[in-house]
């Protein structure tokens, strides 16, 4: 299968940890337990939407995970050549976590028929996403 997601109207591919900026949605909040809880629908993020998180203190990359537009090639994870690679932070995560069969289960995803991710690893990447935090936290 190939890792491109293929959608009805060819969307660009939907990456499930980008950056907090405007643009981008707000996927999920990262719950007590170090987990993701996924925010149905997500919120589209604004400049003062930001600003009212970074008031807290706390870095928004712990307390919370974004979507975007896959960067491919322009963005470290990626791994291979620009229009054949896939994202190696998936790739990754799933042999860190020692995931080899998928979620019995899916969530209630706003984002998987664009996600690059799904498109890599189908079930696989849905056990592993709400274990992802974007920049966890350093205790």
């Amino acid at each position: 299968m190939s890792d491109r997601v293929r959608t009805a109207g060819e969307r660009p591919a939907t990456c499930p940890s980008a950056p907090p900026e405007p643009g981008s949605a707000l996927l999920g909040v990262v719950t007590g337990k170090g987990q993701v809880a996924y925010v149905n629908p997500p919120v589209a993020v604004t400049p003062e939407l930001l600003d009212g998180f970074a008031k807290r203190g706390i870095p928004i990359e712990n307390r919370m995970r974004f979507s975007g537009r896959c960067m491919e090639h322009r963005c470290v994870q990626w791994a291979g050549a620009p229009g054949a690679g896939r994202c190696g932070l998936i790739d990754h995560a799933l042999v860190e976590l020692a995931i080899t069969d998928g979620a019995e289960t899916l969530p209630h995803c706003s984002i998987r028929a664009t996600c690059r991710w799904f498109a890599q690893h189908q079930r696989a990447a849905c056990a592993a996403c709400p274990e992802i935090i974007r920049r966890p936290s350093a205790e």
